[in-house]
């Protein structure tokens, strides 16, 4: 790709400074354009305080009972989120033995297909959708786990958000996910990026509720990180640095 990495080089040295949203899009442009320039990391600024406050609110719209464990994602229901496998997911969970329910947070021209394979399975009243809401901590907070299904990502905020609920991340290996997470599944729980490890992933932290305590605890320390104060501390020191 010598042209166009020509092409892009005589464009970005016109910058002063280049940033990315997570180490893993910082590798990858780098690598596509042969970029050697100066080029820094810097997390999406998340309103970690009133994320916080909101996440208290009281849910009236569906019971997060406990018999059964709570599963969350929040997002578009586009093709990229894959919530079709997360919905296999589910139903494949249901058929070991393991009572769930799954709470989709978020709006998208995927939903009337996803609809119809939980019709056909008759899995209506335990795979819901609550379209887009204004605030989505609130339910995240209140479930067992938040399970990132996607194809891709840049640097999930919906998953930095869960973190600063205090609820527990299962996702697969997208962008961002094991520097969020960490590298030894820390702070959380990165499969490969297929529906049978997401799978075995999310089976996992249901199987041992100690771990499941474990990872909401971690979720608790990790979500500090990514603190008002912190992101925004940290994109001075770079508009300092010019």
């Amino acid at each position: 790709m010598g042209t166009q990495g020509t092409a892009y080089q005589k464009v970005d040295c016109r910058f002063d400074k280049i940033a990315c949203v997570s180490n893993w899009v910082k590798e990858y442009f780098c690598k596509a354009v042969d970029y050697k320039g100066d080029i820094e990391v810097l997390y999406n600024t998340n309103e970690t305080e009133d994320v916080y406050k909101k996440s208290l609110l009281h849910v009236d719209d569906v019971s997060f009972g406990e018999d059964c464990f709570n599963l969350c994602s929040v997002g578009k229901i586009e093709t990229v989120k894959g919530y079709d496998r997360l919905a296999r997911i589910h139903k494949k969970l249901l058929d070991s033995g393991i009572n769930n329910k799954v709470c989709i947070l978020g709006e998208g021209s995927q939903k009337k297909e996803i609809t119809d394979y939980l019709k056909q399975n008759g899995l209506e009243n335990s795979f819901l959708f609550f379209g887009y809401q204004t605030n989505p901590y609130k339910y995240v907070s209140k479930c067992d786990l938040f399970v990132c299904s996607s194809l891709s990502e840049g640097f999930s905020t919906a998953a930095t958000e869960a973190l600063i609920v205090g609820t527990p991340v299962c996702t697969v290996e997208v962008s961002g996910m094991i520097e969020m997470l960490g590298e030894n599944n820390e702070y959380g729980v990165v499969t490969e990026n297929s529906e049978e490890a997401l799978y075995e992933g999310i089976k996992m932290l249901l199987d041992n509720p100690d771990l499941l305590a474990h990872y909401k605890e971690q979720a608790k320390i990790r979500g500090k990180e990514f603190s008002t104060e912190k992101t925004v501390k940290a994109v001075e020191n770079m508009l300092f640095s010019l």
